[in-house]
């Protein structure tokens, strides 16, 4: 009997269909497999993708026309590879399951491109299979399947606990713990090879025991931390574990141990024995009222496989191999009679004890157990006189039970409308926590699902919080009691999950939840599908930034996650350790919430260009002392060149006609699996100038006689962009199947809204008002991203009895050059948002539109790249070289110093005309005559800008020029002669009929020349 070890919802073997026809995989365009015909559109041969000298394009580094992991879309990962040129190149993932290659079809999987090559060994001699299990499901090669689909060009290795342990069928409690520590051993064996022999950056796994200590970390959890915490002179390894898929089915609670004499009447009559000697605990919090019996009910039928049975197993606060409480779980049918069932087994060493859920149809299969009914009811009790050596007679004062049903069952709650479909049990009206072991260490990161429709690349409303988290998804907030050696400690409340990703995205044979979108590919689903979705997503971050530890890409994932609320929660603790920056960020159900993978790429790059945009009155390029900095200055990105801001208005273009054929099948192993054909049609923009902000597509296709249209079909249409961004723009709409929504698994909308729509031309726009014209994937992704290049429509077609025909397609992008403006100190900031390392982009060239007598004197060029994070690119705008216009009446400032005032007298100028010399901040003066001395006012001190530099020095001599210069505003004072007449002739300003202001009560008139 197979305890559970792993975190995938499997429910349905993914339905086989055969045929002797020939395969045309769903694959990346190879570079020679590329079939451009005079109707510019595309498919993808068998032929050419069978060609071993043909390599295939990763995703992201143009065409890509595999659909496998929906999650990249809803996470935005494609996105991530586009902005930023990676694909997790030079990042080493391993991969922790059950098995690889145990059914075949590895090779198969390789051949199509949807897994690297991992029936070779490295550069260094190590094989990709480090280890491997002679039986399975093969699991790993699904998460290594969903982990390539979004970090391509990261190297994996796959490791398995299982490869010294025979296939295991435990039975007896003896079995069952030697089976468990066996199983501990290896995982701990294989997380020290892979950081040893591999150096791994990034483990992910969905492995997990109940049969290991909750209340502390066991050898598993320890060597989880040592490898996250780099001993020994090595790199942190990013771990991330599945949080399982056994939602809130829990029960925990301080033990009230009750005397038979309290209790007797409730005892049911049918328990035998001395049951004197027990103390029982009391399900009931109210201290007026004891409850020795709590009801438990399951609405689905437990597992019928005798090698995968359901258990109910309990642990209690003792320390791990030096158990001394003797404790177990009595069970009790639900009839009139409350008829005793059984009671739990342990190893007395250990503080754990279980109870197989025999369904009825497997009566008499294991000696000695008898089938519970979905109704039962159970007594949690301790053994006063322990185990009869004269050990385990202490009392435990916390206990915990939980039922690993493995997505088996509903989750605990409110019931919705309708039948009853949610969990219950008594006195546990939201269950409790299901994550434990490993999967709650203290510095890995544990990861919940979330279905890949309920996120917002795919139009969910995320605010909305319950409806995100898939059903299944366990719950943290499992107290550690116990120190590694056994000490009691107060109790720590660890930040897991910490965070929730998207799951239920296709591969080519794992199934988990058969087909709900339609498509023909087995839907992985559960929290094993989520987590190396997330280790994909830290490969790409550490691609960006290789000096990230573990820690940082938690803390990037976390605060940039959607923030879920989560009413239907236990009451538990708050975690002892804050995850986030803002605690309230933080819920046991979802973690720090949905990550975004975007969001969180985004911080790791931190890229921007900021600078200052400054008159350069000396040409220099530099900003000198008294250049005046401009405010309210319009900076664009020049993508063309013409130092003009330009923005292209919506232009369609028009693409040919093409038809897919019918699906095919192949053969993987001894499975016969379908394999849905594409054909795409490509239309080629040029000279748009900026970068996308609104997309609108129109599309026409027909089905053949035969074909209902009305009903759900098997046509998906994908707009590809040239850099490999993918938008699905029909499509299978999901519902439901979320922990609020429970008992609507999967709602197909009556309404095909987002389905294929057959005849009439079909219009999709970016913002849509009604589902009529919404995509089923949020075009919004394109936005900010080039649009020259050529674009596809792919049409994937999973029937495998029909042709389908694109009869035309139509495309049309707005573009423009992104803008921001300058602050009072003449400052600006393109932030990443409108940033990407993008090669497609090249130079980014912040400008701002000049009239034709200016340019600018600095270099205003810069390419963002991994050594360039934030280029400060200043903007220098000369003083045109002009000829002189026509002069106005010169101006003599005469003073009369008969009339009492201030010595030296200060002034101020203002309302310069702009009749001579103008320039962006208007006119300036140079002195032409002076009697005495004139300074001006630089900072808080007076500079006299009237007697002509004494010095040879260049540089300097610039320097001292460029005081001499008045511009608006400055203020200016004169200082006499030492002997001056009443009336003198202050200084003239060739040129100027402006204002001219004395602070003074002195007497001022003008006099024209």
């Amino acid at each position: 009997r197979k305890t559970q070890l792993r975190a995938s919802c499997r429910r349905k073997r993914h339905e086989i269909v055969l045929s002797s026809e020939q395969l045309e995989p769903r694959h990346y365009l190879s570079a020679d497999g590329l079939v451009q015909d005079p109707a510019e559109s595309w498919s993808v041969t068998y032929a050419g993708l069978t060609d071993g000298s043909q390599r295939p394009y990763t995703i992201g580094s143009g065409y890509s026309s595999s659909n496998l992991n929906q999650a990249d879309v809803a996470m935005l990962t494609d996105v991530v590879r586009a902005r930023y040129d990676v694909t997790g190149k030079g990042i080493k993932i391993g991969i922790i399951s059950d098995s690889f290659n145990a059914l075949g079809g590895m090779n198969e999987d390789i051949a199509l491109g949807i897994l690297p090559s991992m029936n070779e060994t490295d550069s260094r001699g190590n094989p990709y299979i480090v280890s491997e299990a002679g039986y399975g499901e093969d699991e790993g090669r699904g998460m290594a399947q969903l982990v390539h689909a979004i970090a391509p060009g990261a190297d994996l290795y796959f490791a398995t606990p299982f490869e010294k342990i025979e296939e295991p069928n435990p039975i007896t409690p003896e079995e069952i713990f030697q089976f468990a520590d066996e199983w501990a051993a290896g995982m701990k064996t294989q997380i020290e090879t892979l950081v040893n022999d591999i150096n791994v950056d990034i483990i992910v796994d969905d492995m997990y025991s109940p049969f290991q200590p909750w209340f502390q970390d066991g050898i598993v959890a320890q060597a989880v931390d040592w490898a996250v915490e780099g001993k020994d002179g090595k790199k942190g390894v990013a771990y991330f574990s599945a949080a399982g898929n056994d939602t809130n089915l829990s029960y925990q609670s301080t033990f009230r141990g009750t005397p038979y004499s309290e209790i007797s009447s409730q005892l049911p009559s049918s328990v035998s024995g001395n049951t004197e000697q027990y103390l029982y605990h009391d399900f009931n919090p109210d201290e007026e009222v004891v409850d020795i019996l709590q009801k438990v009910q399951f609405p689905r039928g437990y597992s019928q496989d005798p090698k995968e049975l359901n258990s109910l197993i309990v642990q209690w606060d003792q320390p791990w191999d030096n158990n001394n409480s003797a404790n177990e779980i009595w069970f009790f049918n639900d009839d009139e009679d409350r008829t005793f069932l059984g009671k739990t087994e342990n190893k007395p060493s250990h503080s754990v004890a279980a109870y197989p859920l025999l369904p009825p149809e497997l009566q008499g299969q294991i000696p000695g157990v008898e089938p519970v009914d979905n109704t039962f009811h159970i007594a949690f009790v301790h053994n006063t006189h322990g185990y009869g050596n004269g050990e385990g007679q202490e009392p435990p004062t916390f206990l915990k039970w939980i039922t690993p049903f493995n997505g088996g069952q509903p989750p605990i709650g409110n019931n919705v409308s309708g039948p009853a479909v949610r969990s219950s049990i008594e006195y546990a009206d939201y269950g409790s926590s299901t994550v434990w072991g490993h999967n709650n260490s203290k510095l890995a990161a544990n990861v919940g699902a979330a279905q890949y429709w309920s996120t917002p690349a795919y139009h969910s409303n995320t605010l909305a919080g319950e409806s995100v988290l898939s059903e299944f998804s366990s719950f943290g907030g499992t107290p550690i009691i116990f120190d590694p050696n056994g000490q009691r400690q107060d109790p720590e409340y660890r930040p897991q999950p910490r965070f929730i990703a998207p799951q239920n995205g296709d591969t080519s044979f794992f199934s988990g939840s058969n087909d709900p979108d339609l498509d023909n590919l087995p839907n992985f689903s559960g929290t094993s599908a989520a987590t190396p979705n997330v280790g994909a997503v830290a490969a790409l971050m550490l691609e960006l930034n290789p000096e990230l530890t573990p820690a940082e890409i938690y803390k990037h994932l976390a605060d940039s996650a959607v923030n879920l609320s989560f009413n239907e929660k236990p009451e538990m603790p708050a975690p002892t350790l804050l995850p986030v920056d803002n605690p309230d960020h933080f819920n046991y159900p979802t973690g720090a919430g949905l990550i975004r993978a975007k969001e969180a790429a985004a911080r790791v790059a931190d890229i921007s260009i900021q600078g200052k945009v400054f008159e350069d009155f000396g040409r220099n390029g530099i900003q000198d002392r008294g250049d005046r900095p401009l405010e309210g200055m319009a900076v664009f990105l020049d993508s063309n060149g013409n130092g003009i801001r330009d923005s292209k208005p919506p232009s369609p273009k028009y693409g040919k006609p093409r038809t897919v054929p019918p699906a095919k099948t192949y053969l993987s192993s001894s499975d016969h699996l379908i394999w849905p054909a594409k054909a795409g049609s490509v239309i080629t923009f040029e000279d748009m100038a900026g970068t996308i902000t609104d997309v609108a597509l129109s599309y026409s296709i027909h089905a053949p006689e035969g074909v209902v249209t009305s009903d759900p079909n098997h046509v998906f249409l994908t707009l590809i962009s040239p850099l490999g961004i993918r938008v699905p723009i029909t499509g299978t709409t999901l519902e439901g199947n979320s922990f609020d929504a429970y008992g609507n698994p999967y709602n197909l909308e009556t309404v095909w809204s987002r389905s294929t729509r057959f005849g009439s031309e079909q219009t999709i726009l970016m913002e849509a008002s009604s589902a009529e014209h919404a995509s089923l994937a949020d075009l919004a992704a394109f936005k900010g991203t080039p649009a020259n290049g050529s674009w596809s429509l792919e049409v994937m077609n999973a029937d495998l009895d029909h042709s389908y025909t694109l009869d035309n397609w139509s495309l049309t992008l707005t573009t423009e050059e992104p803008l921001v403006e300058t602050d009072a100190q003449g400052k600006y900031k393109f932030p990443r948002s409108l940033l990407s390392f993008s090669s497609a982009v090249g130079a980014y060239t912040p400008t701002v539109e000049l009239p034709d007598n200016q340019f600018i004197t600095t270099n205003n060029k810069t390419v963002i790249g991994k050594r360039n994070l934030k280029p400060t690119v200043n903007i220098g705008i000369s003083l045109p070289r002009v000829e002189r216009p026509e002069l106005l009446p010169s101006t003599k400032i005469i003073v009369d110093n008969s009339v009492p005032g201030p010595n030296p007298f200060v002034f101020s100028w203002n309302h310069l005309a702009t009749a001579l010399l103008p320039s962006v901040s208007g006119v300036r003066f140079v002195i032409a005559s002076v009697h005495g001395t004139v300074e001006k006012k630089s900072g808080d001190t007076w500079v006299d800008i009237s007697t002509p530099p004494q010095t040879s020095h260049p540089r300097e001599l610039i320097r001292l020029l460029s005081l001499r210069i008045v511009k608006p505003n400055d203020e200016l004072r004169w200082i006499p002669p030492a002997e001056s007449p009443q009336a003198e002739e202050a200084l003239s300003l060739l040129g100027w009929n402006g204002k001219f202001i004395s602070e003074s009560k002195s007497s001022i008139r003008f006099e024209a020349l």
